[in-house]
């Protein structure tokens, strides 16, 4: 179990990409954050759902 660096909760690095947003922001921490293996799944959605709405640099 690790825990998350944003929100502090634990998770399980091995788990499943449970959905597209979470698929979208494991790529999100390897390519453009650099902290892949930080981020609880849901961290990772709410990532990526925030990347979609606002950072329109990163959605060409």
């Amino acid at each position: 179990m690790k825990k998350c660096s944003i929100c502090g909760a634990e998770f399980d690095e091995k788990a499943e990409v449970a959905s597209v947003f979470q698929e979208a922001g494991v790529w999100l921490a390897d390519e453009i954050w650099r902290d892949a293996g930080e981020l609880c799944p849901q961290c990772l959605e709410n990532r990526a759902q925030l990347v979609m709405m606002y950072a329109h640099d990163l959605n060409g």
